[in-house]
This record gives C-alpha cells, structure tokens and sequence, in this order.
C-alpha cells in the first residue's frame, strides 16, 4: 500500500475564495463557514489544491518515519572538595594580613621621614659663609650676600 501525503489548510490564511474548491479533481475540499476543509478520506494528494491558492494556506503534510534520537548523558556535575573550599578562605584571610602588615610598615616609615632632622643641621648662615664655594660673603669679596642652594640626596 502507498503512503498517501495529505494537505491542511492554514483557517487564519484561508480568505473562503474557493480556487482550491474548483481545481479538485476528486472535490475533497469544500467552503464550510467560510473556509477551507479538507476531508483527508478523499483526498488523493495530487496538490493541485496546493498551487490553486492564492493565499499560500493549503500546505502539503509530509509522512515520515520518526526515527529515535538516542539518549544524551547528562554531564557529570563537579562537586568541589572541602579543601577548595576553605583555601579560597585561607587566601583571602593571609591576604588580608599581609596588607595590613604593608600598611602599618609604609606608616612607620613615613612618620620616620616626616620626624627626621633636616639635613646638615645648623643654622643657614653659617653654612653659607663659613666655605667660599658656597657664595657667602667670603667669597663674594665682602658684599654680604647669601646664596641659598639647594641639597640633593637624603
């Protein structure tokens, strides 16, 4: 026995023009309120109904052979390890304690800078006029003007 393919029609395309009715060889389809009804014992599958509308609402009903798709398995689900799980802990708490750590040594030594002498303590006077290179008024033959120069270093 041949499969026979049948056709359906689309109720919210059909317009009730009845083209398909006319062109049925076997007058499988019929207007019923307005639409089109195939009556699938009739119809013999030529088509022709398929082609005759102008609203694109009969389609074609293909058969076939549903064939099984075999069994996926679902990927496995990794559970993490208590000892992942308390690193990640660890980690952060050792973080923590270090920066903490780099902080109060940064503190200390900016305080240590900040309280330090300044460099080459005594008063700026006699810096200037005790050497001739400093420009003091040894230097300058008497005219008394100080040179303010600028120490690089720490």
């Amino acid at each position: 026995m041949m499969k026979r393919q049948t056709v359906w029609v689309d109720a919210a395309r059909c317009t009730g023009c009845g083209a398909c009715v006319e062109v049925c060889p076997v007058g499988a389809i019929a207007l019923v309120g307005g639409k089109a009804r195939v009556d699938e014992e009739m119809c013999i599958g030529c088509e022709a109904c398929v082609d005759a509308c102008p609203e694109g609402a009969i389609q074609p009903v293909a058969q076939g052979e549903l064939v099984p798709v075999p069994e996926r398995q679902a990927p496995a689900i990794r559970q993490p390890i208590p000892l992942a799980e308390t690193a990640g802990a660890v980690a952060v708490a050792t973080g923590v304690g270090l920066l903490t750590k780099a902080g109060r040594a940064l503190a200390q030594a900016v305080e240590r800078w900040l309280t330090r002498p300044p460099v080459g303590a005594g008063s700026p006077a006699t810096r200037a006029s005790s050497t001739p290179e400093s420009g003091g008024a040894a230097g300058q033959g008497g005219q008394g003007r100080r040179v303010r120069r600028r120490h690089r270093g720490g």
